[in-house]
């Protein structure tokens, strides 16, 4: 197998997180939800400090940093202000730049 070739078992579980992730975004909390256009905190399960490394907030594809030192970070899909070194169910790694 070439090295840019993915196995089938591979991309099962890429399509499978994918749609889990999906789920989970779309069917946590749809009453906070439709308010805001975001999930709640408790919906996804945010803690301010995350245990797993690499997937703090600020690894996340769906992290905004703050504008400057006075104000929160924030994300584009949970509620709120988030410590960057926070982590939800929502995590979703950022693309790696191409070398």
């Amino acid at each position: 197998m070439d090295s840019n070739t993915i196995s089938r078992r591979a991309a099962l579980r890429r399509t499978t997180a994918f749609g889990v992730g999906t789920a989970i975004f779309w069917l946590a909390a749809p009453a906070a939800h439709a308010q805001t256009g975001k999930l709640a905190k408790d919906a996804v399960k945010y803690v301010d400090k995350g245990d797993v490394p690499g997937k703090d907030c600020d690894d996340c594809m769906h992290f905004i940093a703050p504008a400057n030192a006075r104000e929160a970070a924030t994300c584009r899909i949970v509620e709120g202000p988030i410590n960057p070194h926070g982590h939800c169910l929502a995590f979703t790694p950022r693309a790696k730049p191409a070398p």
